[in-house]
């Protein structure tokens, strides 16, 4: 049995020590971080003010801050130094210099157990340049755990031995990274940059070169360096504001000096638009300015754009890629514009081929399976694609082609596999899981365009859709009525589990389908849509048989609604779940009002209608504001989750996680909730709604349509017409929500925030 780590100690209380610190608390773990105290404050005092600061920013926005305050000791280095002889793992996260953390290293190894894991967090700086000096003991558990920032949300956590680093060591850091704090652990070889930042930084540096020699905008770069090219959607230079001029600057400066190979060299440049932004204290959003700018203006919020031949601001227009724009497919789309002769095409040859060559070409230095390159890419550069896996999505052999005709010979290794096998991934996982995914189904039993049943195994039915951004349809919910029924008089299953493809559990209904409907009047047909997924939600509510929801990423509108009925969720701690329908015009309509409504008042009585006004307030404005949750914790605080419901760290582990819950809660004999009833608020709860609603709408918080769609939440949520007092039950709810969503449906303020939403992406205020 390997090492447990339960306790950990971060040294260093900057903003990444600080980070870890938190997120080491939300895990769970029992956490010190310390720091060495100055003339006008104790260690324990800074450690303190970090913790705060770090709460204070958002990155933690949303978490149980309670449980990070109480989980996090705040510990000063001269005066507590003993605290780490009880530490299983003591992370350093000071500076970025080798002295100081070599000094650093030896404080810990001086101080620790004889058998506490040291690890340094450093970006650059060579793990057995640190351990130089230290014995075999030391340098046997001392490693480089490097997080990128912010550490909650990004993914990758790279893992760099040093050549004496014990293999059950490294094991033990391996499973805390993934398994409590949820995130992907890549082991890499000791190397300037390691992966990501090696490979990262040559791709920034070669856009920015490509830009400014190409004599293109920043805007017009960032229209070609996004979601275009397989990487974040915001394109490059807005990336770089994002992060931080000074920390390119640094990372720049580091690997232009850094021991690297020869063929690497004249993409190592530092380029000169970066230090001249950077020079002049422009350094991102941070500072207020970087490649772009806002200010306010007349007209309100104005837009600017670094102009480096002008060297100043000049106004932000928007660019538009005309070529190939009627290409509906990315792939074919990126393609045609590398293979074909467009005026983007010189730009976009380099921007892709260059840092996919040197992936290539450094794969043996750097790594010890080129697939840990594209997992680096994307969890620490949150790229869409890793560089092998465009490579096989564009045609392998003729990008090997391309690149010999762009003057880039790639390595022999990558032409005799191309040539031996026509891909990188041929023969292979493109994402090696040790986990249960979708695609590890017995077959399908029940399936139309939408959505489908398959047998998950071991007594287990799986319901998924396959929808585009999972939006719920009127096809998907007439099959999960049929999947129900299927599920609970079938022999064959104890269970079922809902659980949908990519990263989001779903975005609620599909506006497109709505739209629709409204434009060609088919407004009988939409209405018995509507009520087919309020009868799917309530068949899932009360099946004899548990139903699990693996829920992660956004859980909006239809999606929460669905995921509120369930006998049980098993959530991923990055869960974003809310009732946003407000944002298109219209009210929760399946029953998510009802669920709610249930939840936050049971068991209240008449004589307690000051606190059934109180909870039922606490519920419309979220909703009237289009709100959703920040975190899973969030979302339990907000009823989306019960305190029964399961919380976890890692979202690639949803699904087993929920199959194992969903054979529990059966093998315990699973009981279905018996049907009641709940206390109407009535008139008053009406009026005191309509009163909050009427403040808003005097201090232009909302719209005066705005207004309209709160006043049916009003009476939705105080029972319509039953009197105060009274008992009414889930169905008069979903029939006052289902009224609700019909009458604006005939809006024709609706209509445009629907056709608003699908066109740009945003809501519409009208």
């Amino acid at each position: 049995m390997g090492k447990s780590i339960r306790k950990l100690a971060v040294v260093g209380a900057g903003t990444m020590g600080a980070a870890i610190a938190a997120c080491g608390a939300r895990a769970g773990l029992d956490v010190i971080l310390m720091v060495r105290g100055k003339a006008e404050e104790s260690g324990r005092e800074r450690a303190q003010n970090a913790i705060a600061a770090i709460l204070k920013s958002g990155e933690m926005k949303g978490s149980d801050e309670a449980r990070i305050r109480a989980g996090v000791v705040c510990a000063d280095m001269q005066q507590d130094a003993s605290l780490l002889s009880g530490c299983d793992l003591v992370i350093e996260a000071v500076a970025e210099n080798l002295a100081v953390k070599q000094s650093t290293a030896q404080f810990i190894f001086d101080n620790s157990s004889a058998d506490t894991i040291v690890g340094t967090n450093t970006s650059n700086i060579s793990i057995s340049s640190i351990a130089e000096g230290m014995d075999k003991d030391r340098r046997s558990r001392f490693l480089g755990i490097h997080f990128f920032n912010p550490v909650r949300y990004m993914d990758l956590v790279e893992l760099i031995p040093n050549s004496d680093t014990d293999e059950e060591i490294l094991s033990a850091v391996h499973g805390l990274i993934n398994d409590r704090f949820g995130k992907t652990p890549i082991r890499c070889k000791d190397e300037p940059g390691f992966i990501a930042n090696r490979i990262g930084s040559m791709a920034l540096t070669s856009i920015m070169n490509a830009t400014t020699e190409g004599g293109y905008g920043f805007a017009k770069a960032d229209a070609l360096t996004g979601d275009l090219i397989f990487r974040p959607k915001q394109g490059a230079f807005k990336l770089l504001d994002l992060v931080g001029l000074d920390i390119s600057v640094h990372t720049v400066d580091y690997m232009a000096g850094a021991d690297i190979p020869d063929y690497e060299k004249p993409f190592r440049n530092r380029p000169a638009v970066l230090y001249d932004i950077a020079g002049r204290g422009f350094l991102g959003n941070k500072a207020g300015a970087g490649f772009y700018m806002k200010k306010k203006g007349a007209k309100g919020t104005e837009r600017f754009v670094w102009d480096y031949e002008k060297t100043d601001y000049v106004p932000l227009e928007r660019v538009k890629v005309e070529s190939l724009a009627p290409v509906r497919d990315k792939a074919e789309r990126l393609r045609g514009l590398l293979f074909g002769d467009f005026p983007e095409t010189p730009f976009l040859r380099r921007v892709v081929l260059e840092p996919m060559w040197l992936a290539m070409k450094a794969a043996d230095d750097i790594s010890y399976d080129f697939r840990d390159i594209d997992a680096a890419m994307r969890g620490g550069y949150n790229w869409i694609k890793g560089p092998f896996e465009l490579c096989d999505m564009l045609g392998a052999k003729e990008i090997l082609e391309l690149m010999e005709a762009q003057g880039l010979e790639p390595p022999a290794w990558a032409k005799d596999k191309i040539g031996r096998d026509g891909s990188f991934y041929a023969g292979t996982a493109r994402q090696a899981s040790s986990y249960l995914q979708l695609t590890d189904n017995k077959g399908v039993i029940l399936e139309n365009s939408d959505a489908a049943l398959c047998d998950l195994g071991d007594g287990v039915a799986l319901f998924s859709l396959r929808t585009k951004a999972n939006t719920y349809t009127i096809p998907a919910a007439r099959l999960m009525l049929e999947a129900a029924e299927e599920v609970e008089k079938s022999g064959a299953f104890k269970a079922m589990v809902v659980c949908n493809p990519g990263p989001n559990l779903g975005a609620g209904a599909n506006l497109y389908e709505v739209a629709a409907a409204i434009e060609s009047g088919q407004f009988d047909m939409l209405e018995k849509g509507v009520e087919d997924f309020q009868k799917a939600n309530l068949r899932l509510k009360y099946l004899k048989k548990p139903v699990v929801v693996a829920a992660k990423g956004q859980a909006l509108g239809g999606s929460a609604e669905l995921m509120l009925h369930a006998g049980c969720v098993v959530a991923h701690q990055e869960l974003y779940a809310g009732l946003v329908e407000m944002g298109v015009g219209l009210v929760p309509s399946g029953g998510g009002c009802a669920e709610l409504l249930f939840r936050a008042t049971e068991g209240l009585e008449y004589g307690q209608m000051a606190r059934i006004i109180q909870e039922i307030d606490a519920l419309v404005l979220p909703i009237a504001q289009a709100k959703y949750s920040m975190s899973a914790e969030d979302a339990q605080k907000s009823l989306y989750l019960r305190k029964g419901d399961f919380i976890i760290a890692k979202a690639d582990s949803l699904l087993e996680q929920a199959k194992g819950i969903a054979l529990r809660l059966a093998d315990a004999y699973w009981r279905p909730p018996v049907k009641g009833t709940v206390t109407a608020a009535g008139e008053s709860g009406y009026t005191h709604l309509m009163a909050t609603v009427n403040v808003m709408l005097q201090g232009r918080m909302m719209t005066p349509y705005d207004a309209v769609i709160v006043e049916k939440l009003a009476r939705i949520f105080s029972g319509g017409d039953a009197l105060a007092g009274e008992q009414i039950c889930e169905e008069d709810i979903m029939l006052l929500e289902r009224k609700s969503f019909m009458e604006l449906c005939h809006n024709e303020k609706t209509l445009e925030r629907i056709k608003g939403m699908v066109q740009t992406g945003k809501p519409v205020r009208n």
